[in-house]
């Protein structure tokens, strides 16, 4: 075999795999009545982009990916910075803490989740025991439970991005802002953090596309509560069996998750140059 044909069997999977579901869901969204009626047509992506209904959808699912990331980054970054800084020789237990999610299959993480976060759980439990409530919260099956069980899903994505940069940084730099006389927290702002950007924007970009593309977790955590372009694009083709419109939701999806998703890199870098 040649060199020709080597590099053309990654290419045949990479369109066979990746890019041919892609175009086929686009020509499935493109069509009016499928899978019972073929019928070429943009009604679908009016109804889509022109319907509140619909529109509601997209703007929960946008909101809850931000939520989602913010929260990974404020709570990763200083974990990462830790680690990076002075974590010494429990590293490698830290580590190993920041990717267990990532080693337990997501129905036992949302299993204890549920576990925790019930009327009669052991969150429940303790709020009551220590007086603070007398009758038990309704936690699980609300917004608030499918963010908590996204973000410690998604943390892990945060904390690697971040502390794979902050542990390849030049600690001279910093030195030397401190010998021109700079805090540590002007060190932080001005020579730290603008360094560690890239890992920022890396964590971001991963977090955000998992979150708005997630449907297990918020379904069992949130109880359908929360209106969110999956489990919709599932209800369209499995239980209305309205494929157009569901392929349409998921190329609107797909869209927005890659705006959002290239503005990042973007706007650090240009904040970089400036």
């Amino acid at each position: 075999m040649n060199r020709a044909t080597w590099l053309a069997a990654p290419l045949l999977f990479m369109l066979a795999f990746f890019v041919g579901p892609l175009l086929g869901l686009l020509a499935v969204s493109l069509t009016t009545g499928f899978p019972l009626t073929i019928t070429p047509s943009l009604a679908t992506y009016a109804e889509a982009l022109l319907d509140s209904y619909y529109l509601g959808y997209i703007g929960t699912t946008l909101l809850f990916g931000a939520t989602v990331t913010l929260l990974c980054l404020l709570l990763g970054y200083p974990f990462a910075y830790f680690m990076a800084r002075f974590a010494g020789t429990s590293y490698d237990v830290l580590l190993l803490a920041v990717i267990s999610p990532l080693l337990v299959g997501v129905v036992v993480r949302t299993v204890g989740w549920t576990i925790l976060f019930g009327t009669e759980g052991f969150l429940n439990q303790a709020l009551r025991g220590i007086g603070l409530t007398t009758a038990p919260l309704q936690i699980l099956y609300t917004p608030f439970a499918a963010v908590v069980g996204m973000v410690h899903v998604l943390l892990p994505f945060m904390v690697l991005s971040i502390i794979s940069v902050l542990a390849g940084l030049n600690r001279s730099l910093e030195e030397a802002a401190r010998s021109l006389g700079a805090g540590g927290l002007r060190v932080f702002l001005r020579v730290t953090l603008p360094l560690s950007m890239r890992g920022v924007s890396v964590g971001c970009v991963l977090v955000f596309a998992l979150s708005i593309g997630a449907y297990l977790t918020p379904v069992l955590l949130g109880g359908g509560r929360i209106r969110l372009l999956s489990p919709l694009i599932y209800e369209e083709i499995n239980s209305l069996v309205d494929w157009s419109l569901g392929a349409t939701l998921s190329m609107v999806l797909l869209v927005a998750g890659v705006g959002v998703v290239a503005s990042v890199p973007w706007l650090v870098a240009r904040r970089r140059s400036t």
